[in-house]
C-alpha cells in the first residue's frame, strides 16, 4: 500500500493512513505533520481528497498528557461566561455550531461563526453571546 501511495497509483484514505500510523506505532496527526518538530499544535494537513472535491483535513493536534474534555454549552442571547486561566499547556478547542460566538482571550475579540477555533487557555477568556439568537457551541479542553 506504501508503495501504491508514493507511486500515485491509490487513492489515499484517512482510514488507510490512520492503519499505517497503527503500523508504525505513532498516530495520525504524527504521521501527516510536518517535519519542523513542532508537535504541540498541527494545521490544515490535507489528509484526504475526494473524487468530486471533497476534503479530510487535519486542522489541529495537541499533544495530550491526560483526558480530553468535551463540553456542549448553550448562551442566550446576551449571556457570557468568564473562564479562569487554565494551567500553562492546556488548549480548549472551539467548534461553532449555530450563532455567533464572541471569544474575548488575551485582550483580543474575535466572532465565531459555524467555524472551528484552537486557543491556549492559559489566560481568562470570555464567551459571550452577543447576538439576537441562541448560540450553540462545543468546547474541548485538552491537558
Amino acid at each position: 500500500m506504501i508503495g501504491a501511495i508514493e507511486n500515485g497509483t491509490t487513492s489515499l484514505s484517512t482510514a488507510t493512513l490512520d492503519r499505517i500510523a497503527v503500523a508504525l506505532d505513532t498516530t495520525l496527526s504524527e504521521l501527516v505533520a510536518d517535519s519542523s518538530g513542532r508537535r504541540s499544535v498541527v494545521r490544515n494537513q490535507l489528509g484526504w481528497e475526494g473524487e468530486k472535491g471533497g476534503e479530510g483535513i487535519l486542522r489541529w493536534s495537541v499533544d495530550a498528557r491526560r483526558e480530553a474534555e468535551t463540553w456542549e454549552w448553550v448562551l442566550q442571547p446576551g449571556e457570557r461566561y468568564e473562564a479562569g486561566a487554565d494551567p500553562e499547556g492546556w488548549h480548549v478547542m472551539l467548534f461553532v455550531v449555530s450563532g455567533v460566538l464572541t471569544l474575548t482571550c488575551a485582550g483580543k475579540k474575535v466572532e465565531l461563526t459555524q467555524t472551528g477555533h484552537l486557543f491556549a487557555s492559559d489566560q481568562v477568556h470570555v464567551f459571550e453571546n452577543r447576538g439576537r439568537d441562541v448560540m450553540r457551541f462545543f468546547r474541548c479542553t485538552v491537558w
